[in-house]
């Protein structure tokens, strides 16, 4: 954060955001090996497969989008 001077109240939003950041990397931690369990390796696979797929059909700019537009 060269050049960038936060107050004191900044400062405690940052640890809160990072904070929230670090429970929720615990928590999906936790929850993976049981969702892993619980669809099986190819299912994931499958599903990681078809996000990729979904994700370069999506656009760029979502709010481009006219149906964003409202």
């Amino acid at each position: 954060m060269d050049g960038i001077v936060l107050l004191k109240e900044d400062h405690r939003t940052v640890e809160k955001l990072f904070m929230e950041n670090v429970r929720h990397h615990v928590e999906e931690e936790e929850w993976f090996p049981d969702v892993r369990k619980a669809m099986g390796r190819n299912r994931l696979t499958r599903l990681g497969e078809q996000k990729e797929a979904a994700k370069k059909r999506a656009p760029s700019e979502p709010l481009a989008v006219p149906s964003a537009k409202h």
